[in-house]
């Protein structure tokens, strides 16, 4: 995706639009502006196929019923949202109440593991490693402490993989957390060279490293089945846009809303 350096924090989701575009869209959507909500949530589409082609709903026309469903509730509760990592929560929070379907077309290969995952796991996956999140913004929508973006990941590769870290001592695991942040990008080059200094002699963590390479090239491979073609997306906003005109909104209480215009706690139950 491209996005303007002037209009987006580096250290968030990248959007088609820029991050302030989309906030005042989502300003927009709070006042019934279903047009723009379909703007706003067209940058998201992609992160919810992958999310949903993932959790089972591997044909276009079952994703997209998915898709449509979850953005609905969203629209329901857009005076709640002031923020685009507002937004990103809430569809964290209504992600978590997915159905998994059991009949994944990659049960049968090495990336059966996919389907072992919780909703924690499989969220950080689609967000880091499809949609190239930051350590900031997996914080924002998890509620993830910021000091613990790094475990999450590294257990998540661990699943994924089938590492075992149990087989690890204490200072092995430590490098096995600075191993992933090698991996994601996150450290400079004297501290790269460092640790794979310090990983030559560890057989271990470096099987976890070459394996977890290995496993990222099959999840590009995945990323192509999960693509929704340019015309289906369009029928797609064009039918969300006329749902929505239909669907009310729920307005939040003065003390809610204010309290949302600090931090996005005040989280309507639905």
């Amino acid at each position: 995706m491209t996005f303007k350096k002037d209009l987006i924090s580096p250290s968030l989701p990248k959007l088609d639009l820029g991050r302030n575009k989309v906030r005042r869209l989502l300003k927009k959507s709070g006042d019934r502006n279903s047009c723009a909500f379909t703007q706003a949530a067209a940058c998201y589409i992609e992160f919810l196929s992958e999310y949903f082609y993932l959790l089972g709903f591997t044909t276009v026309d079952a994703r997209l019923e998915e898709i449509r469903l979850t953005l609905i509730r969203c629209w329901q509760y857009t005076p709640y949202i002031r923020r685009v990592s507002d937004f990103e929560r809430f569809l964290q929070i209504q992600l978590e109440r997915s159905t998994h379907v059991p009949s994944f077309d990659l049960s049968e290969n090495i990336y059966h593991t996919i389907n072992d995952l919780d909703h924690g796991q499989r969220f950080l996956l689609v967000a880091r490693n499809y949609q190239d999140w930051s350590y900031r913004a997996l914080h924002l929508a998890t509620r993830i402490k910021k000091n613990e973006i790094t475990h999450a990941l590294t257990k998540l590769k661990c699943v994924l993989t089938g590492f075992d870290p149990e087989k690890l001592s204490d200072s092995e695991w430590e490098l096995l957390l600075q191993v992933n942040d090698l991996i994601e990008g996150e450290l400079k080059t004297h501290e790269i060279r460092a640790i794979e200094k310090a990983i030559a002699k560890r057989p271990l963590i470096l099987k976890f490293k070459a394996d977890w390479l290995q496993f990222r090239c099959g999840l590009a491979e995945i990323k192509e089945l999960m693509l929704i073609g340019p015309e289906r997306i369009d029928e797609f906003k064009k039918s969300l846009t006329e749902d929505l005109d239909s669907i009310p909104v729920k307005q939040p209480k003065l003390r809610d809303a204010l309290i949302n215009q600090i931090s996005f706690t005040r989280i309507p139950s639905v």
